[in-house]
């Protein structure tokens, strides 16, 4: 499996409007409505730590847990998949800085940072900041006391 980087939003209303303020804060271009087949809507944009393009699919959150168990991305109804198809080891660090941006310009709205949908990164709230997690927390139950001071467990918290 190829290594994916992404960005959960706990960004309320449709996810036209979600991608919308995503595309906006990160200057991107719209490029296809995969809805009918991934739900999501592909875009791309200006990489900044390179010079070439990145992709950016912007979709609903669909990583459910089982029934018994709470992933650090529960509460966070959009996710923005960032890639770097060319440029793969600069993926990361694109996706950080997307991260950064958006919190950045989404002050309000809490955000989380995760690499293959496993490790969490970073995560941000609203009035406490940025926290990055040491290498191997994961967004699972095992992790959950590392991680529940720093993500919304509902929208509307």
């Amino acid at each position: 499996m190829a290594d994916s980087d992404e960005i959960f939003l706990a960004l309320r209303g449709d996810q036209e409007d979600a991608a919308a303020q995503v595309a906006a804060v990160l200057g991107l271009e719209f490029k296809r409505d995969f809805r009918d087949e991934t739900g999501e809507l592909s875009y791309v944009g200006q990489a900044r730590s390179f010079d070439g393009l990145i992709g950016i699919f912007i979709g609903p959150n669909s990583f459910q847990p089982e029934p018994d168990e709470v992933q650090a991305m529960d509460g966070y109804p959009v996710v923005v998949d960032v890639q770097s198809r060319v440029h793969k080891d600069a993926q990361p660090v694109e996706t950080r800085l997307a991260f950064e941006a958006l919190v950045g310009a989404l002050p309000d709205v809490p955000a989380l940072l995760s690499h293959n949908v496993e490790y969490l990164v970073a995560a941000y709230l609203p009035g406490r900041g940025i926290h990055s997690f040491e290498p191997g927390i994961t967004l699972d139950d095992p992790d959950l006391d590392t991680w529940r001071p720093w993500v919304v467990t509902d929208v509307d918290e």
